[in-house]
């Protein structure tokens, strides 16, 4: 999908058909047409739209004659959560490629961010600000990640509650869903760190000191969610470990009173089966025997039943 955009004489962002001077190209996993219009008008490599397409592509900058080339990675909800133990969320590159007179973003997935981006949600601009527009994306993206972690951790919380009275290992794969979900935040927040810090030099991207105020609030906040993730990556292993060991305990738990229930049932189960049996006994004739024979199972299996819980082999 190719989308172009152009702010009009009143400052209004509008959608236009054909690429005109000072416009922002929008592509969202392009086909090879598009890919081959863009390159063929804005004058860019098409290595760097091939790199942005690229779902490994990690968090970079290069430059070429007068382009300009960054990645981003975005975090993403994935959307097939069939396996309880894969990552519940996963990250997109963003491509952000700064031409002469135009500003190119590609993506291979259309993102929220993007969209809210282009409809002002995070700040007005014009169409020509390439500098602005890129700091805003930086924005979108570590708010992303703030608001992701929060969920993350909410996640957690709800794992943590089902994990304390678990017998399976459901709730278990689930941290592991998670911890494979920070492992791909931590890689890819520590790679924009460099970037932005990078870019703070100005040797790539004319800051202004606005902007470049801006930038480090950015900054700021891709660092703690870096922290933050880092935090709860260990906090998850040690919990993952911990709870594995709560699940074996509860399992144990399960099967001493099973054994103890399969104790106390084999007593008067035996007695039943002598005093049943096709052999003379002492005092079988006698009518009373059999309320002796019942009162005695009884008995005992009370007697078994008071000594097991004192003992706590009948609690769970």
């Amino acid at each position: 999908m190719l989308k172009i955009y152009q702010s009009n004489a009143q400052g209004s962002l509008i959608e236009i058909k054909d690429i005109a001077h000072n416009s922002l190209v929008y592509l969202v996993n392009p086909s090879a047409d598009e890919i081959a219009t863009v390159v063929e008008q804005l004058e860019v490599p098409i290595d760097f739209i091939r790199d942005a397409l690229d779902k490994n592509e990690r968090p970079r900058i290069e430059k070429s004659a007068n382009t300009l080339f960054m990645v981003l990675n975005t975090p993403v909800l994935k959307h097939d959560q069939s396996h309880k133990n894969e990552a519940l969320y996963h990250t997109c590159p963003i491509g952000i490629i700064h031409a002469e007179n135009h500003l190119l973003i590609v993506s291979r997935q259309e993102l929220p961010i993007l969209s809210n981006l282009i409809t002002g949600q995070y700040g007005e601009f014009q169409s020509y600000m390439k500098t602005r527009i890129s700091l805003l994306i930086f924005k979108a993206v570590a708010e992303s990640y703030n608001h992701y972690l929060t969920q993350m951790n909410k996640k957690v919380s709800q794992l943590q509650q089902k994990l304390k009275k678990s017998y399976r290992n459901d709730e278990l794969f689930g941290l592991i869903g998670v911890n494979k979900s920070l492992v791909y935040f931590s890689t890819s927040l520590s790679g924009m760190r460099i970037l932005y810090s990078r870019i703070m030099q100005g040797h790539d991207i004319k800051i202004h000191p606005e902007e470049k105020k801006r930038l480090e609030d950015i900054l700021v906040d891709i660092r703690q969610a870096a922290e933050i993730t880092e935090m709860r990556r260990e906090s998850l292993s040690n919990l993952m470990d911990a709870y594995a060991a709560i699940i074996h305990n509860n399992l144990n738990s399960v099967l001493k009173m099973l054994t103890t229930l399969a104790i106390v049932m084999v007593i008067p189960t035996m007695m039943g089966s002598i005093f049943s049996m096709n052999v003379a006994l002492p005092y079988e004739e006698e009518a009373i025997s059999t309320v002796v024979v019942g009162i005695s199972m009884l008995l005992i299996v009370v007697l078994l039943v008071v000594v097991f819980y004192k003992k706590k082999y009948l609690r769970v």
